[in-house]
């Protein structure tokens, strides 16, 4: 067993090294590209703003309950 520096990191190397062994199979790679659904990103932008500006809301409320707390 050597220290694995020969053995092929990327799916390249993987590809030519499959095919110098006569691995005539279909070549898949463990990590395919991503599937990027616009709809589902803006969906999700979309929560998180909601969210945010709920969050800031709640925030400027209980910033004026302590204020008027302190004034009393």
């Amino acid at each position: 067993m050597g220290s694995g520096s020969t053995r092929p990191n990327t799916a390249d190397d993987k590809m030519i090294a499959a095919i110098g062994r006569g691995d005539n199979s279909e070549f898949r790679d463990r990590s395919p590209g991503k599937n990027i659904d616009t709809k589902l990103i803006k969906e999700k932008e979309a929560r998180e703003k909601k969210i945010q500006d709920k969050t800031d809301r709640l925030r400027a409320l209980r910033l004026a309950a302590e204020k008027e707390a302190k004034s009393k």
